[in-house]
């Protein structure tokens, strides 16, 4: 009888331990190993380190097909692709900036959009979990000569 509650509680110790490493290492997987899902770009960074990256590895001027090639070398999950208008750009806020190549102003009142470039590319970058589940996707533009003008990146929240 000694043996078996000892034996059971054991077996109780050695679950509990496997189902928390396990959930740890879920909860810490986009921190610990993010090139595995992304090609080397960590999700669970800020969105302005995920632009750069994006921008390093397919710079402004990049031509749209060189763009569908790298994202077909890395296997990137491609949403849509669109020859007739660019990505549009919401603001929640009143804003005024430019697009990054400098070049294209715009000043917005709030609940308006803008759109940015002529042709567009969307592409699912991802999902990681912290608390919460977080999806990255990644939007392109490019003007009438279908050269790259513009990345932009847009994560999710998932609180459900």
């Amino acid at each position: 009888m000694r043996l078996t509650k000892r034996f059971w509680k054991i077996v109780l110790c050695v679950f509990i331990g496997i189902a928390l490493t396990g959930g740890i290492m879920y909860m810490a997987f986009p921190f610990t190993h993010p090139s595995w899902l992304t090609g080397a770009i960590s999700l669970s960074r800020p969105q302005s380190a995920i632009r750069r990256d994006m921008l390093r590895i397919t710079p402004i001027g990049t031509s749209m097909e060189d763009v569908l090639k790298v994202i077909e070398e890395r296997e990137w999950e491609l949403s849509w692709t669109c020859k007739t208008y660019g990505y549009f750009l919401s603001f929640l806020h009143s804003n005024r900036g430019r697009v990054s190549d400098g070049t294209t102003p715009y000043e917005r009142e709030a609940g308006t959009s803008v759109e940015i470039g002529k042709q567009s590319i969307r592409i699912h970058l991802g999902s990681f979990r912290m608390i919460f589940a977080f999806a990255v996707d990644i939007y392109y533009a490019f003007d009438e000569d279908s050269k790259l003008i513009d990345v932009a990146i847009r994560r999710e929240m998932d609180v459900l």
